[in-house]
């Protein structure tokens, strides 16, 4: 792999690995709110199947599988979910380092 995914944070101050770790859960909450949308898009006029008892969701859990898995929405929502595990796993190993040097 020629660039390294998570930053190496190891001569970061306590403060500034917490400082790093609310600006990225910050970030993640946008970017949560983008595939929010991205999902209410897809979604649509299907949410009025809910009201439609047990038939309603089995009809819209059939429709929305099949949208999620089109590569219209795989495109636009992959590189964002990609972004967030990356955010995520650099929270935890910063937490990780901030335990060490405790």
């Amino acid at each position: 792999m020629s660039e390294q995914i998570l930053k190496r944070n190891l001569d970061l101050t306590i403060e500034e690995l917490v400082k790093q770790n609310a600006q990225l859960k910050e970030k993640n909450k946008e970017l949560y709110k983008q595939v929010n949308k991205i999902d209410s898009k897809t979604a649509g006029w299907l949410r009025l199947l809910w009201f439609i008892p047990i038939l309603g969701w089995v009809i819209y859990n059939a429709i929305m599988t099949g949208r999620k898995s089109s590569q219209k929405y795989l495109n636009q929502v992959l590189p964002i979910k990609e972004k967030i595990a990356i955010n995520e796993f650099q929270v935890v190993y910063n937490e990780k380092i901030i335990d060490d040097k405790k």
